[in-house]
């Protein structure tokens, strides 16, 4: 037994002797040091952060986190008693320790062999740093191990303070949240300056365990524990007995949970695309980078337009399956190009799903005729009043047809849009040619494919079609007086330190001239006041816009209507995502409906209160008044004289360079005859003949001392012969026959227009009747002459020879005194 104890004593001291050689060697290779992991600065610094997205007010509007939703703070921002209940749950002897606590960790080590595992760990908040940045979660001696060994390395390059820091902005709380910002908003909806006392220890009691300890989901659990933060912080001096038990006593009530940025989702969801194209990273980097993504979204109008959107009225009725009409809406800044307000469907359901505003693609109809036909018309000579005709025709194997079935012959470039009138769209299209629309459409956003390039572009036939987003674009340089902007989403991105790493900069094109553009907000105008935009009359501002729909068998596909005032430009599109027989839009629904009207509630919800400052005049343009009867029986556009009634008296505005100058002479009474003869029949009775000099009411009076006898009153065309005899002349008698031209046309409006008359003197060749012609009857005795023609005389002038009566009529009765 004694040589037993000696052998065990030399056996221990050689032991003891060897114990940190030993230590070291067995720790070395047992635990596989070479592998370990050496401290890694960007592992702890560069901490993955929920980037934030704000309105054009500066206002957050959503915080959108990647893998791990996260807004890292200094320390500073963070108060005395958040700190301290972190400390007081986690490291009561945090700025005592090295990186470990010997002390802490004897006792757990004793615990843990007693176990045969490990059960508890004694880590101090720069172990648990080092294990949530560089370790996995594994309970293994050598991830134990090398978990000490990094923190003393943590402890050697970061001071306490800095180490804390790091440590609440990585540690996870549950509820998504990582880092001490996000917990507090996700918790409480404050920032971490504002955590009251009870709630800093109800988050620094989640920490141990969140799914068994968050206020959320187990408020008991979650409350023992914060009592028992709170009375370690007494019992150490971090607070008061008194403020400890008011803490205790004190309910903590966590906020409900809302989907961030849902109230915005399709602003949101549209503007992160565009962050990421301008940064040239994925959707991951964007979101888990910290940045700040400053926006254009204006609040107002965006809640105005999701208001609108949650109005089932404003829309078709579903399909008989109960699909509902899907739709889109796009505002945009006039002045800037900024989007203020976008709608991507009817429901908000999936985040980065289909946004219809941005990403989807439908023809857009009659929506592109301004665009397409009549705009480059204009730029080409073309006037607001120029004439197209309207009638069926066939474009080479082309036969568009009007959608109401009607035509009206000669219209005028503003009836044929604000009808929306086909037949002479396509016509103005194939003079102006398809290189001048295409040139035209390209200057305002909107490429052409070339399928696209045929005449049924004129009626927005396009093989893929346009956004809403790009109409409301082109549209917006027509508000912005020919000026074109691209339309953008973001203002300025900032990185997680607040650097400036992208900002806006304004980069407005001219595509037309400011009176071009006038032009077509003149012709636009009359869409609203008496065209298919009719709809839009009571928006209280003055309003420009175009509808388009775009038909099929027995329904209607999309319908649309761009519409737009001083300030914004603004795009509503309806439709079927995918388009059926069961999925269509029923044929008497039209751009001219539901968009109509949903554009006109915006309009007048965001005008609501104020005024709009209306469409500049720009100099170079001029006010003329049409004669439009004439100008339409004519073919040629011709100014209203003072003879043109009210009722066809029309306003038009004209380029002061181009305009018409040519004068009605609709109304005018006709020229007078110049070929007024005199002849007379067998019987001696004067016969007056002339030619209507144009087309006109011709009145042919008789005259003898004073007294004027109406003859004849005839209508007739222009090259039309007139003749009359005047049987009731009296023998011997002479006679001033006049022609008195008289303009019908006001003849039917109910006003007298005489022209200058022409006349003639003139006698009745037949004789006197004597006694014996009485009784024996009349014979003719006329000479031969009397067949011969009067020329027509000047007023006032007098034949002496013809006023002879050579005819002579003998009645044998008279003889006898019968």
């Amino acid at each position: 037994m004694r040589k037993k104890g000696v052998r065990i004593f030399f056996i221990t001291l050689i032991l003891l002797l060897a114990l940190p050689f030993g230590a070291f060697a067995f720790i070395y290779f047992a635990f596989d040091m070479p592998s370990w992991q050496r401290l890694s600065p960007e592992k702890l610094e560069n901490l993955m952060q929920t980037s934030s997205v704000y309105d054009s007010a500066g206002t957050r509007i959503a915080s959108l986190a990647g893998a791990e939703n996260r807004t890292v703070v200094p320390l500073s921002r963070v108060p005395e008693n958040v700190k301290n209940a972190f400390i007081a749950a986690e490291d009561l002897r945090f700025y005592q320790h090295s990186g470990f606590d010997v002390v802490r960790m004897a006792g757990a080590l004793l615990s843990n062999l007693k176990s045969g595992g490990i059960r508890e760990g004694a880590s101090t908040i720069t172990q648990q740093l080092v294990k949530l940045t560089h370790l996995t979660s594994e309970r293994t001696w050598r991830r134990k191990f090398e978990e000490i060994y990094l923190a003393y390395c943590l402890e050697q390059d970061y001071s306490k303070d800095e180490i804390l820091e790091m440590y609440l902005n990585t540690i996870y709380f549950g509820r998504g949240a990582y880092g001490i910002q996000a917990a507090a908003q996700a918790y409480y909806g404050v920032d971490v300056e504002a955590l009251t006392l009870p709630q800093a220890a109800s988050l620094a009691a989640a920490i141990k365990a969140p799914s068994a300890y968050a206020p959320h989901l187990y408020p008991e659990n979650n409350r023992n524990r914060r009592s028992y933060i709170l009375r370690t912080m007494a019992e150490n001096g971090m607070i008061s007995e008194q403020a400890a038990q008011e803490a205790i006593d004190t309910s903590v009530w966590v906020i409900v949970q809302e989907d961030p940025g849902a109230s915005h989702g399709w602003f949101v969801d549209a503007a992160l695309t565009e962050a990421e194209k301008i940064l040239g990273i994925t959707s991951g980097a964007l979101l888990g980078g910290g940045y700040e993504i400053h926006t254009t979204l204006d609040a107002a109008l965006q809640a105005h337009a999701d208001a609108l959107y949650a109005d089932a009225s404003l829309f078709p009725k579903n399909a008989a399956d109960g699909t509902s009409v899907e739709s889109a809406f796009v505002c945009v800044d006039a002045n800037t190009g900024a989007v203020a307000a976008l709608v991507g469907g009817r429901d908000y359901t999936v985040r980065r799903g289909l946004n219809r505003a941005t990403q989807m693609r439908r023809q857009p109809g009659s929506a592109l005729k301004p665009l397409c036909v009549y705009g480059p018309a204009l730029e080409r000579g073309y006037t607001t009043a120029s004439l197209l005709w309207d009638e069926p025709e066939d474009f080479g194997g082309y036969t568009p047809r009007n959608s109401s079935g009607r035509y009206y012959g000669a219209v005028t470039i503003r009836t044929a849009l604000s009808r929306s009138l086909n037949i002479p769209a396509v016509r103005l299209l194939q003079e102006i040619g398809l290189d001048a629309s295409q040139a035209y459409l390209e200057r305002f956003g909107i490429p052409l494919e070339s399928g696209d390039r045929n005449l049924s572009l004129a009626l927005g036939s396009m093989a893929h079609g346009v956004t809403p987003l790009q109409l409301a674009a082109a549209y917006g340089a027509l508000a912005g007086e020919g000026v074109y902007r691209q339309p953008y989403l973001i203002q300025r991105i900032l990185s997680s330190d607040g650097a400036v790493l992208y900002a806006h900069t304004d980069a407005p094109t001219r595509v037309i001239s400011e009176q071009n553009a006038y032009l077509l907000t003149s012709l636009l105008s009359s869409v609203v006041t008496s065209g298919t935009g009719t709809r839009l009359r009571d928006t209280g501002v003055p309003t420009a816009a175009k509808t388009g729909t775009v038909s099929m068998d027995s329904g209607n596909r999309d319908i649309w209507t761009a519409a737009y005032t001083r300030e914004y430009a603004l795009c509503v599109w309806m439709g079927y995502d995918t388009t059926t027989d069961t999925h269509r839009i029923p044929s008497g629904t039209t751009g001219g409906s539901f968009p109509a009207s949903l554009a006109s509630a915006f309009i007048k919800k965001a005008y609501a209160g104020r005024e709009s400052a209306g469409f500049a005049v720009p100099q170079g343009m001029t006010w003329l008044t049409l004669d439009t009867l004439a100008s339409k029986s004519t073919g040629s556009v011709l100014l209203a004289s003072n003879l043109t009634p009210s009722a066809y008296r029309q306003g038009e505005v004209f380029l002061a360079s181009n305009h018409p100058t040519q004068v009605s002479d609709y109304w005018d009474a006709p020229a007078p005859p110049g070929d007024l003869t005199l002849s007379y029949d067998p019987d001696g009775n004067p016969t007056l003949s002339f030619t209507a000099t144009a087309y006109g009411r011709y009145r042919l009076e008789r005259e003898q001392d004073s007294d004027a006898v109406v003859l004849l009153e005839q209508t007739a065309q222009r090259g039309e012969a007139i003749s009359y005899t005047d049987t009731q002349a009296e023998p011997g008698l002479t006679y001033v026959y006049r022609v008195v031209p008289i303009s019908e046309r006001l003849w039917q409006e109910g006003t007298l227009l005489q022209g200058e008359s022409v006349s003639m003197l003139a006698q009745s060749r037949r004789r006197a009747p004597t006694w014996l012609d009485r009784l024996l009857g009349p014979w003719d005795t006329a000479d031969d002459d009397a067949e011969k023609s009067a020329p027509a005389e000047t007023p006032g002038a007098r034949d002496e020879e013809d006023a002879i009566n050579e005819g002579k009529k003998t009645n044998l009765f008279s003889l006898w005194g019968w």
